[in-house]
């Protein structure tokens, strides 16, 4: 058995007898996804960003092509800004079968499959280029196979969710100036463990109460990409933006691994392919805005400050040793390895 978020998972999960119930809707007949003589499906996809935000321009175009290549068969409504509930909520729903599909980050995964969280470290990935190049390498299919054999989760898909940059109403230069620094962080641990090395006291807070957080002074500041720093308005009740550029994170398109493969090959590789194309355009979508939004910034009154970016590396250098346990059985060098990817 495997603990989930207080509940029991068990290996098989009794076979998610009632997979169609929540968030699969088989539209007349009884044909199942299955089969080329199948009915219409329509697949919830849930994710807590805003509308507009990449990742959920990613996930409308690859609705858009699978219905399309589908002649409208298979169906994919695209629920934003946390109307299914929590990133934990949904990637819990995706493994129970009660949401078919999903948006989640490295960080949530890595809580129940820590292999995942070497995607969370700091200063791993280059670029969002550099996450796609690792998304694609054979130790990411192995890390991908795994998991759905551990937990029934298909990756359909992975992407960049960018180059996390920080925020606060002064500026930030070094680890030594966030100290006392009440920093919002996503509610998973190996974030709160990257906020301790960078010298701030970590404070989770869900994204959707960000804002608000900010301010009410209940947090000093967050980080985020470029993106999710305009797409949610923090800029509004923030004053500085601070190029620490300390994570580039990895998010995954999930399926629920057996309605994934309950359905034909052929439906599988327009799915997948769609998924791709997905994942190209929040790449795309998120280089343009890491391009042309410190000019928007400026234009709302914030100072876009450039910091010691070797001070925020040296103080956390060491997270890759300490918890390396975790992905050893990928090899003991796979950080560096995955760094190394050209």
């Amino acid at each position: 058995m495997k603990r989930l978020g207080g509940f029991v998972v068990k290996a098989v999960m009794i076979s998610l007898a009632m997979l169609a119930v929540g968030g699969v809707v088989f539209a007349g007949g009884q044909g199942d996804a299955g089969t080329a003589k199948a009915e219409k499906v329509v697949f919830k996809l849930a994710h807590v960003y805003a509308p507009d935000h990449p990742w959920d321009q990613g996930a409308k175009l690859a609705a858009k092509i699978v219905k399309e290549k589908t002649n409208g068969r298979i169906e994919i409504q695209v629920f934003p800004s946390s109307q299914l509930g929590t990133e934990e909520q949904i990637t819990e729903g995706v493994i129970f079968g009660s949401i078919p599909m999903a948006v989640s980050g490295a960080g949530q995964i890595g809580n129940l499959f820590k292999p995942i969280y070497i995607c969370e470290m700091p200063y791993t990935f280059r670029d969002n280029n550099h996450v796609l190049l690792f998304t694609k390498s054979d130790v990411a299919k192995q890390m991908f196979n795994d998991l759905e054999k551990e937990y029934g989760i298909k990756v359909v898909s992975a992407s960049s969710y960018g180059v996390r940059q920080l925020t606060s109403n002064k500026p930030v230069n070094t680890p030594a100036d966030l100290k006392g620094f009440k920093l919002r962080v996503p509610e998973q641990m190996i974030t709160m463990e990257y906020a301790k090395a960078m010298g701030a006291d970590p404070t989770p807070v869900a994204f959707a109460e960000a804002y608000m957080a900010l301010q009410q002074g209940v947090v000093n500041g967050l980080e985020n990409p470029m993106s999710g720093i305009q797409n949610m308005k923090f800029y509004e009740v923030q004053k500085y933006i601070n190029l620490t550029a300390h994570v580039t994170n990895v998010c995954f398109f999930l399926m629920n691994g057996k309605l994934f493969n309950q359905m034909d090959a052929a439906s599988q590789k327009i799915l997948l392919d769609a998924f791709d194309e997905g994942s190209k355009k929040i790449v795309q979508l998120l280089n343009d805005d890491d391009k042309n939004l410190g000019e928007f910034f400026k234009s709302k009154g914030l100072t876009i400050n450039q910091p010691d970016i070797d001070s925020f590396k040296k103080a956390t250098a060491d997270m890759p040793v300490k918890f390396r346990k975790w992905w050893i059985r990928y090899g003991e060098d796979l950080h560096k390895r995955i760094q190394d990817m050209k």
